[in-house]
């Protein structure tokens, strides 16, 4: 029964936790916020390029296309770069590669970039081949809703300070597919595994006789001169003749065995006789107290 609790625990804590992490893998935690109306935008880091810290980072906005109208998409070097400098620059994707923008804001004094797509409604992940060490400056992806709500900000505003948050969208999703597929499942295993021993052990305990049962039962001196007819002249579990003054245990119904044999059985293994398979611990009108005598467990 304890089981069976536990497994729906268990299948209940799972659901919970998959719930979670879908509805984290589907909101992207990193943002770019307004400072002026605290108004967030979503947005996706770039696989080049250093990462933004835990402060995130600080500047106004500028729309490349407003300084070089033939040049939105950033696809070469600002010939007026005093424009951009000490500033975060909205370039247009297209025509070039997401590498090749970055590093041409990056030489005309820009200390970020937001790269958005003008014709699709959904983040990318930007990547880039080669060597990527020269460029020194963070950029981020966003969709196109956000690129156009972004452009209209700017165009209204003019000044636009924004703070670009940092991405923590591969950390904690991470750690839930880790603790959700590989611990859960190991602790459960470990669980079931321990109660399963505690299991074998109570049944053990419950198939063998108690020491004090086994102890009170009565014994006799064998002398093969006093032997009756009937009675057997050897162990039937070491399967060795009986021989003057071995001690022998009889059993509740009559059976008789060598005490070391039948205490080793009684105790280790079964509580049975070897022989008729009677319940020694069962009282019989001989042995009335041998179940009171069973310790309590």
């Amino acid at each position: 029964m304890f089981l069976r609790l536990f497994k729906r625990f268990f299948l209940l804590l799972l659901l919970v936790q998959c719930s979670q992490l879908y509805c984290d893998s589907t909101v992207v935690d990193a943002t770019i916020v307004v400072v002026a109306t605290n108004v967030t935008y979503q947005d996706r880091i770039a696989a080049f390029g250093p990462r933004l810290s835990d402060e995130g980072l600080f500047g106004y906005l500028v729309l490349v296309e407003d300084i070089e109208p033939d040049n939105k998409k950033g696809c070469s070097k600002l010939k007026n770069s005093i424009e951009v400098e000490n500033q975060i620059v909205l370039v247009e994707r297209g025509q070039c590669s997401f590498i090749e923008k970055v590093r041409n804001m990056q030489a005309s004094g820009a200390i970020a970039v937001v790269v958005g797509d003008n014709e699709r409604n959904g983040l990318i992940t930007m990547y880039a081949t080669g060597d990527t060490s020269d460029v020194k400056i963070p950029s981020v992806f966003v969709a196109q809703s956000e690129y156009r709500a972004i452009k209209s900000t700017i165009e209204l505003s003019k000044q636009v300070e924004v703070q670009l948050v940092k991405d923590n969208l591969l950390q904690w999703p991470l750690l839930d597919v880790i603790i959700v597929v590989i611990l859960s499942p190991t602790v459960m295993m470990i669980f079931i595994y321990v109660l399963w021993r505690i299991r074998q052990r109570q049944r053990r305990k419950q198939d063998i006789a108690p020491q004090q049962v086994v102890g009170n039962l009565a014994t006799k001196i064998f002398f093969d001169s006093k032997r009756q007819e009937n009675e057997p002249q050897e162990c039937a579990i070491c399967l060795e003749d009986y021989v003057d003054e071995d001690e022998l245990r009889i059993l509740p119904c009559k059976h008789e065995f060598h005490i070391v044999c039948i205490d080793s059985w009684l105790t280790t293994r079964k509580k049975f006789c070897p022989i008729c398979k009677r319940d020694i611990c069962t009282p019989t009108e001989e042995t009335p107290l041998l179940t009171n005598n069973e310790p309590t467990p």
